[in-house]
């Protein structure tokens, strides 16, 4: 980053926001090393370069820990932007970009200005404060907590009894399972990981594929998930496996 950051100063060019995912979903699930994007923003912002936090899939404690996917890196890093969206609404299309005012006056002060028929409209405003409502009022974050740390310690029990599993990362319900053809060379195991997608289809169990081959499984349910939900997604995951490991054998 810095590299690209003097280069480009060094060309007499300047960069001007810098967009990342507080945690890389599509890009396989990836949880940045400790204090990475805290490192990343004091560095830009000390550059006058602007940080955005995308959380429309990490946001509204999907990490468990924390509101926010940033903050599992540092309680105090501040982002110029957040965009939210996706879960706001609890599948009502709404979403939001949140930024300092400092930054909102700059914007009106140019003289620019944004207009959207929907923008703001009262039911879309009814179902994101509901979402927020039932996630205090159902004490969510405590059940994201419990039932991913149940889901994580179990999926490590798997990764141990199969081969296929090369890593487990995540946080909370913000979970990725790297399917692998072999634990040593962690080759991506693309066509295995499309069939135990279909087969945890067939089970009624809707999981979907990320990473840059498409080989891991993405765990992102909603946050009303609970214990028993978790329970199952596990013994229906290890028959899936199993039975392949058996059909593979003969």
């Amino acid at each position: 980053m810095v590299k690209v950051v003097e280069e480009a100063e060094k060309n007499g060019r300047k960069i001007c926001l810098f967009y990342a995912e507080s945690l890389q979903s599509c890009g396989g699930q990836i949880v940045y090393p400790k204090d990475y994007l805290k490192k990343c923003y004091q560095y830009l912002q000390s550059k006058g370069i602007l940080c955005l936090a995308d959380e429309v899939q990490s946001g509204f404690f999907r990490t468990g820990s924390h509101m926010w996917g940033f903050q599992t890196q540092s309680e105090d890093i501040v982002p110029d932007f957040v965009t939210i969206g996706k879960s706001m609404g609890n599948g009502h299309p709404v979403s939001c970009l949140i930024t300092k005012k400092s930054i909102a006056q700059k914007f009106g002060e140019k003289g620019l200005k944004y207009f959207n028929t929907y923008g703001g409209n009262p039911v879309s405003m009814a179902c994101a404060n509901a979402v927020l409502d039932v996630i205090e009022s159902e004490n969510l974050q405590k059940q994201v907590i419990e039932v991913s740390k149940f889901m994580l310690d179990e999926l490590e029990k798997l990764k141990q009894k199969h081969e296929i599993i090369g890593d487990i990362r995540g946080y909370g319900f913000f979970i990725g399972i790297d399917l692998v053809k072999s634990k040593k060379t962690r080759e991506p195991a693309i066509e295995l990981a499309r069939i135990v997608l279909k087969l945890m289809l067939n089970a009624f169990i809707l999981l979907s594929l990320d990473g840059p081959y498409s080989n891991v499984l993405k765990i992102k349910p909603p946050l009303c998930f609970n214990q028993e939900n978790a329970e199952h997604l596990i013994t229906t995951f290890d028959k899936i496996l199993c039975d392949l490991k058996l059909k593979a054998r003969l």
